[in-house]
């Protein structure tokens, strides 16, 4: 079994595990649902609520199983911090990636091999290679959870082209799978119940309704004015708080503006080393900073129960990310405000993003024509030719390591192409055909309809900034959730004082 060695029906409970592993007295909504499920071997699908512990989910059945609980994660960045609190609950975990030495992956994998491991986080590219292919075959796999699971859907945001890919997996290990998500409407539900398999699974989908949080979208002015009034909130509100912005260059400023009035305050964006991050994570939990400015590469794995206040210094492009990033306040259940400043303008950001990762079709299509013609007999071709560099104007060394850039990686999420050479977690090493693709048929009708989901996806935005009645009912309707007028807690309805976490 896991890491538990003892016997008896106490130690294969849920409850009795949960208490004795984790120190709770009992499951969250949904939770223990998810767990009998999976351990009755059937295959489960859950939305909880950020915040709603999808961990809890697949540690404590790797607490109770004889074989590997496998989770698929895009976290990289965060697997060493995962492995550490599974670690802190008896679980023997580890993780597999590129950030780790060769002969570190190799002693993973010997570990997994001997059954020395309960818990293996892996990211989805990893699973395509030819080393972790060889593992699966001699390793017991008796669950399979992929975290993050809306990134399985081209109709979500966030999407993964090697997600698409998992499904494939299933055939090759005999124990269920656990797909879970914080946000997934019905129509991305659906393509994860598709796209992995899940054979007549059981699904738990928690309301998005959480009535601790108060919403609201202010008039957004200039960058100063917005300032201005993020000084206001900040000082108003005497708990934690979190800052978005949508660049590292603003996030910067605002970071900026607010040390000079004297908040402790920390930047976090991709931009700064990975201890630095680190630093201003832990200072954020541990209460040394009270205000992150950010963006949206904060918050995955923070825990953070206390956080007061969440504020946007414009609204996202998805009302998913905006939902995941706003759910970051409010966590211990205590009454929270998520503040979102919106301006006439503001969408000219998104569909510059809207451009930049789903280009034109005639765009898309002249470039599949270059590839083409470029490629060999086997359908290769290094992005790197010069035919191929005079079309894109550049060589995209960034989309080479594994980065989302521009009209390659859309092809790639069309599947009109796919990398070759990679190393794990689909990155380039410099091997001979690192920087070659395999080109494959172009269907225009589904980059149409993606690039057309992409731009719904930015109407919503606009709707729930301009919406007349109320905003939380917006908002649950936009998830496929059936609510009532005035809930008493969002700017529409007006605060309600008898709100109970």
């Amino acid at each position: 079994m896991g890491a538990s060695t003892s016997t008896g029906a106490e130690e294969r409970d849920p409850v009795a595990v949960l208490r004795r592993a984790f120190g709770y007295p009992g499951f969250r909504p949904g939770q223990e649902e998810l767990v009998r499920a999976v351990l009755s071997g059937r295959d489960a699908l859950g939305v909880l609520p950020t915040g709603g512990g999808k961990s809890v989910c697949y540690q404590v059945p790797a607490l109770i199983v004889d074989g590997l609980t496998l989770v698929v994660t895009p976290l990289i960045s965060l697997m060493e911090d995962q492995v550490g609190r599974a670690r802190t609950v008896g679980l023997r975990a580890d993780f597999l990636s590129a950030t780790r030495s060769v002969g570190e992956r190799r002693a993973v994998a010997a570990r997994a091999e001997s059954s020395a491991l309960d818990l293996l986080f892996v990211s989805p590219e990893r699973l395509e290679t030819d080393a972790f292919r060889a593992l699966v075959d001699g390793v017991r796999i008796d669950l399979l959870a992929v975290d993050e699971a809306h990134c399985i859907s081209e109709w979500g945001h966030d999407f993964r082209p090697a997600y698409r890919r998992i499904g494939a997996l299933r055939r090759c290990i005999a124990g269920p799978t656990l797909a879970l998500t914080a946000s997934a409407t019905p129509p991305v539900r659906a393509d994860i119940r598709a796209s992995l398999g899940l054979a007549d699974p059981f699904e738990i989908v928690r309301s998005f309704d959480r009535s601790n949080l108060w919403w609201s979208v202010e008039r957004g002015g200039t960058l100063p004015e917005r300032l201005q009034r993020i000084h206001a909130l900040v000082r108003r509100e005497p708990g934690c708080s979190i800052v978005y912005a949508p660049t590292r260059r603003t996030v910067e400023r605002v970071r900026a503006s607010l040390a000079r009035a004297g908040v402790v305050c920390a930047a976090y964006h991709a931009g700064l080393g990975g201890d630095e991050r680190t630093r201003v994570q832990e200072r954020f939990l541990g209460g040394d900073v009270r205000v992150v400015v950010a963006t949206n590469a904060f918050g995955m794995g923070i825990d953070k129960p206390d956080v007061r206040l969440v504020v946007h210094l414009q609204l996202p492009t998805t009302l998913e990310a905006y939902y995941q990033e706003a759910g970051r306040a409010g966590r211990d259940g205590a009454p929270s405000r998520c503040i979102a400043l919106h301006g006439p303008h503001d969408g000219r950001l998104g569909r510059a993003f809207r451009d930049r990762t789903h280009p034109p079709l005639r765009r898309l299509r002249a470039l599949h024509r270059t590839l083409r013609a470029a490629a060999g007999e086997d359908g290769r071709v290094r992005v790197d030719d010069p035919r191929v560099v005079c079309r894109l104007g550049s060589v995209p060394r960034g989309w080479m390591r594994g980065e989302p850039e521009g009209a390659l990686a859309a092809l790639e999420r069309a599947g009109a192409l796919r990398r070759m050479g990679s190393g794990t977690d689909g990155r380039s090493h410099g091997s001979p055909e690192g920087d070659a693709v395999v080109v494959r048929r172009f269907d225009a009708d589904r980059v149409a309809r993606r690039r057309a989901v992409v731009t719904s996806k930015l109407r919503a935005v606009e709707r729930y900034a301009r919406v007349r009645g109320c905003r939380t009912a917006a908002l649950l309707r936009y998830f496929g959730e059936v609510a009532r007028q005035d809930c008493g807690r969002c700017d529409r309805c007006g605060w309600d004082s008898r709100v109970q976490p």
